[in-house]
């Protein structure tokens, strides 16, 4: 996850400067700040949160051939990298999965079984 340490200052900043604002004059100004603070706090909200097509328990727990022909060198060594499987829309199972080929070092997602 990504540090939000900078935004959360950038937020805080902007609400002390809202708070200067308040004044009847200065109305619209503090408007269109409180906007800006909203969308940010929405993007960290969203940021935060995991979203439904990374949901890890969802995922299948094994893939059916953890190593399979490699599409370059024709060895039965193209290997899954642990750890990175993915949904998928352009599969017919739904999920993709990062290969190493052990044999010549060729990487590529492939459609996980």
């Amino acid at each position: 996850m990504a540090d939000i340490a900078p935004r959360l200052t950038a937020l805080k900043r902007g609400i002390e400067r809202l708070a200067e604002l308040a004044a009847p004059a200065q109305a619209e100004e503090a408007q269109r700040l409180a906007q800006t603070l909203y969308a940010e706090l929405d993007g960290l909200r969203d940021a935060g949160a995991p979203s439904a097509e990374q949901a890890p328990d969802d995922l299948p727990r094994r893939l059916r051939y953890e190593e399979i022909r490699c599409p370059v060198c024709s060895l039965r060594s193209f290997t899954y990298q642990k750890g990175t499987l993915r949904r998928s829309a352009d599969t017919r199972s739904g999920f993709e999965a990062l290969f190493h080929c052990l044999s010549c070092g060729h990487e590529a997602w492939h459609e996980a079984q």
